[in-house]
């Protein structure tokens, strides 16, 4: 058995670099909880983080899988990124563009994988006029529950924190990556013959013209994969991306289970069904 080193980056630090009536660019380091870091931004006045709320993990994290959620991703607030070479130490910025960030994807994931330590990322965010944009709003869940309310960034940060909470499963008692899987992205004409298949499927625009993304959990709901279990790996109760640990299944049993829900989502789709999360 060969036994890897473990390092865990509990940095802490918020940076306040640059402010104007308008935005604020700040530098956080990698080992600030991120949640609490959206709180942080909230109490700020600064919009935009608050579609992010209560995930998991660290602001370092955030980079690397380009994390997303209800219509935003880190990358439409990020300026650059300092990073540290594992080899040597040395320290080196990436913009955003050099991040290429994608959907869950970033240079992190390929070119600089396993190489480079976040130190920390810089973000630039929006000061709060009042107004909230529809696009923090676009996503059917959070606009059943914003009907009739008077929005505000806290009270919409309470709906999107509520909403994740009744679908995921507390990672204090379960052994869970989160989202397992990546929402396909088609084009709309592919789009429209899944629709013949299942007539409410939604699906969201993206920046790619006439390239639309579909949620992956609906239609593996409607295959029967929400709450499946095979002994101690399963789906989670509510929410069918989310590969969960019920009890002491091993890595082989949960890469089986993962493997089995993608063989059956391309033969019912003629979609591949990539993973978010790392498997190595």
């Amino acid at each position: 058995m060969v036994l890897q080193p473990v390092v865990q980056i509990k940095t802490k630090g918020i940076k306040i670099k640059e402010e104007n009536d308008k935005y604020m660019i700040i530098e956080i380091e990698a080992g600030e909880n991120w949640d609490d870091f959206v709180k942080w931004s909230i109490k700020h006045n600064l919009i935009g983080l608050q579609n992010l709320a209560y995930i998991p993990g660290t602001v370092g994290a955030t980079p690397i899988q380009n994390v997303g959620a209800y219509g935003i991703e880190i990358k439409d607030f990020l300026v650059e990124v300092s990073v540290i070479n594992i080899k040597d130490g040395t320290e080196i910025t990436l913009t955003n563009k050099e991040c290429k960030f994608g959907y869950r994807d970033s240079i992190f994931k390929h070119e600089l994988k396993d190489s480079y330590i976040v130190k920390n990322i810089t973000l630039n965010l929006e000061k709060y006029n009042g107004h909230i944009d529809d696009k923090y709003l676009q996503y059917a869940g959070i606009k059943e529950m914003a009907d009739n309310q008077n929005l505000s960034l806290n009270s919409l940060y309470k709906i999107i924190a509520d909403i994740r909470k009744s679908k995921l499963p507390s990672i204090e008692k379960y052994g869970t990556c989160g989202s397992t899987f990546k929402n396909p992205q088609l084009p709309i004409d592919e789009y429209e013959r899944l629709k013949e298949q299942f007539p409410d499927l939604p699906m969201y625009s993206t920046e790619i013209e006439n390239i639309v993304k579909i949620p992956a959990a609906y239609i593996l709901e409607k295959l029967g994969w929400k709450n499946k279990r095979v002994g101690d790996v399963g789906t989670w109760i509510y929410h069918p991306l989310i590969v969960t640990n019920y009890g002491n299944a091993t890595g082989a049993e949960i890469l089986s289970f993962i493997k089995d829900i993608q063989t059956d989502f391309k033969s019912k789709t003629n979609l591949d069904l990539e993973t978010e999360i790392n498997i190595v």
